[in-house]
This record gives structure tokens, sequence and C-alpha cells, in this order.
């Protein structure tokens, strides 16, 4: 829509952020309106030919002035609705639970505006690499190659350097790295364009540790019989092995509904906000029933324990990039069906330990002042 002038509705929005020291063109505030990031009021017409009025809703200034922090030093408007969505600035803080009431339609163009430049996972790199080559074949798997033999090497020299324990996504050793680079572009690109021998050969490079007698019947097994599906016409790899498209990424969101991506927003604000707290209570070797809960849950249930770490990330991250590691983590719970399903569950066993997290970080300090004053080489109840 195009409009001349500002309307009435839209003067009187900019005067009342201007009153409370937030200087916005009306210009930003049309660009937000046509973006669908302000809750408006639908015109109405005022009769006998005299035109139409529109009035502003009681959240349109919330939002907006929300979005006029966000969006104080020079951003894409689609990331400064994340960062409202995901960490809720307001009235320039930072807030636990978000409440700002954006509308459905922003929040949801700005998290597929984020998908589709997301790089975060190695998946969707190597796919932006791939999709970068243009149409070639022979140039969409040598870039999908580059990209993933660049890098899960570097994961593999970083984990090493850290001091990291190998897992499943951490690789061993630069062998397995290079078996993870090719299996990744497969997952990808799929499995069929490399053929039963060059899988069977990164599986040999992941598993070192069958290295022997009997590995090597499991891997001449496993070659066999995928062979013997190709010479019959038939693809020896599931469909589920390949890594969604974006396109499927984004249809997947599109059927959550929105109710449930607010609802599981607020649980992870609340694990960020109790993060602080409940690393300080680890590291003090504080004795609380709710963090003694916690810790119990996370050893029994490796995904709570993976959202609790992550949360702790984000809670490090400076406050204007949290809004990313936020939402990633979003996309991550909410993009698989899988982690969807299970999402309730992984956090409930949590209760009540976060029913009261305002209560259960005054009760961690106090409890460590109190552990300062007996630990010597501390002074002003700081911990040694």
């Amino acid at each position: 829509m195009t409009w001349k002038e500002p309307s009435e509705a839209e003067r009187r929005l900019r005067e009342q952020l201007a009153a409370h020291g937030l200087s916005v063109s009306w210009a930003k505030i049309r660009r937000w309106r046509e973006f669908g990031a302000l809750p408006w009021k639908k015109q109405h017409g005022l009769g006998r030919g005299a035109g139409s009025t529109s009035e502003l809703l009681p959240e349109t200034f919330v939002v907006a002035e929300a979005l006029a922090l966000a969006t104080a030093k020079k951003r894409p408007l689609e990331q400064a609705v994340l960062d409202v969505f995901t960490m809720g600035h307001r009235f320039d803080q930072v807030l636990a639970a978000p409440s700002v009431p954006l509308p459905e339609r922003a929040v949801r163009r700005a998290l597929a505006w984020y998908m589709a430049r997301d790089d975060s996972h190695p998946l969707a790199a190597i796919e932006m690499a791939a999709k970068s080559a243009g149409n070639c074949p022979d140039k969409t798997m040598d870039a999908a190659l580059e990209s993933a033999h660049r890098y899960f090497p570097k994961l593999y020299r970083q984990a090493k350097q850290k001091g990291q324990p190998p897992g499943m996504t951490v690789p061993d050793t630069l062998a397995d790295a290079d078996g993870l680079a090719t299996f990744a572009v497969a997952t990808v690109l799929g499995f069929d364009d490399f053929g039963a021998d060059a899988i069977v050969e990164a599986v040999r490079k992941s598993l070192p540790e069958l290295a022997d007698e009997y590995g090597e019947q499991v891997f001449t097994t496993l070659g066999n019989a995928l062979r013997e599906a190709e010479g019959d016409g038939r693809s020896p790899f599931s469909r589920r092995t390949r890594w969604p498209s974006l396109q499927d990424r984004v249809q997947r969101m599109e059927r959550v509904e929105y109710s449930e991506i607010c609802s599981i927003r607020d649980v992870l604000a609340l694990l960020v906000e109790a993060s602080p707290a409940l690393a300080l209570a680890r590291r003090a070797g504080v004795e609380d029933p709710n963090v003694r809960h916690i810790e119990a849950v996370r050893t029994l249930n490796r995904r709570t324990d993976e959202y609790l770490r992550r949360a702790e990330a984000i809670s490090r991250y400076p406050a204007e990039q949290a809004w990313k590691g936020f939402t990633v983590l979003l996309l991550h719970v909410c993009s698989s069906p899988g982690r969807l399903r299970t999402f309730e569950g992984d956090v409930t066993i949590l209760d009540p330990a976060l029913n009261d997290v305002p209560g259960l970080s005054r009760r961690i300090l106090a409890i460590c002042n109190t552990l300062s004053v007996f630990q010597p080489g501390t002074r002003d109840g700081q911990l040694g």
C-alpha cells in the first residue's frame, strides 16, 4: 500500500514516541506497518464523503517503542523483530519473559528470513554453498564438498584446543572429520550421488575402532547389500536420511501454531533467565533442593541438558547478539518434529524447580555470600 502523507494515527504514534524520547520518522512507522510488525486497527469511514480514520490499538505503542529501541542502530527490520520477539527489548532493558505483543505475520516473516541466512548448522552451510554454485551439478558438488571438508576438520581442531571430548557431532580424528564431511554432503545432496563404495569408505574412516576382522566383515556385508540394491535399480538409502531443504524447513515452521511458538519462546526465555544463577550454583557447589533436582534431570535427560547448556551460552552473549543464539535454539526446537514432540516433557520434568526463578537466584546468591565468609582470601562478599 502507498500513502503520500502520514495518517492521523501515524502522526499520533510518532508524537507519543517523541514524548518518550524516541525520535522515529513516520516513514519508518510506515515501513513497520507494511511489514506487519505493528498491531493496527482497520480504517473505518467517517461517512458523507469525509474520508476515513484509524485509531491506535492499546498495544501499538508498546510494540512501536520496542521496535524503536531495537532499530536505534541501523539493522534489518527482520533482525529487529527477532530481537524484540526473543529477548523482549523494552524500556532499553532485556526482559526475561518477553511480553511485547508482536503480530504473528511479522514474526513468521522474520523467522523465514533468518532461516534463509542461517549457516550455524553444518548441513545448512553446505546447502548454502551448493546453492551458490548455480545449476551445474559438478560445481554444486565441488562447492558442497569444499564447504564440508573445511568445516569438519576445523571443528576437530577447535574441539581439540578446548579439550572438548569427541562425540556424535565432534570428530575423533581428522580421518573421522573426512568421513563426516562425506556423510554431510551426501545428506544434503543425496546419498545416491555418491554410490555404495564411497559411503562405505566414509563409514570406515569414521569408525577406526572397527579396523579388525569383525569390522572388515561388517563393511563387506554393508557394501555388498548396498551394491546389490543399486544393481536392482533400487535406492539403498532411506529418504529420511536427506537433509530437509530450506523450503521444507520453512513449511514445517508454518505448520507450528503461533501460540506454540510463543509458548516455547517463553520457556526458553525462562531457562536463559535462570542460567546465570544455576551456573553460579554449580561452580560454588551450592546445596539447594531445586538445584539438586535440576542437576539430576540433566544427568538423566540429554535433551534437557542440551537446552540448559545452550540457554546458559545465550545468557553470556552481549545483548546485541543474544537474539541470534535464541533464534537458532527456537528454530532448532520448532522445525524438528521429533524435538517439538518431546519438548514439553523435556522441560516440564524440571518442575517445580524453576517456578520461582527470582527467588531461586536470591537463595543461591545468599548461600554463595555465606560461603565466601568462610573462604580465605575473599573480600567484600565475593567468591574466591
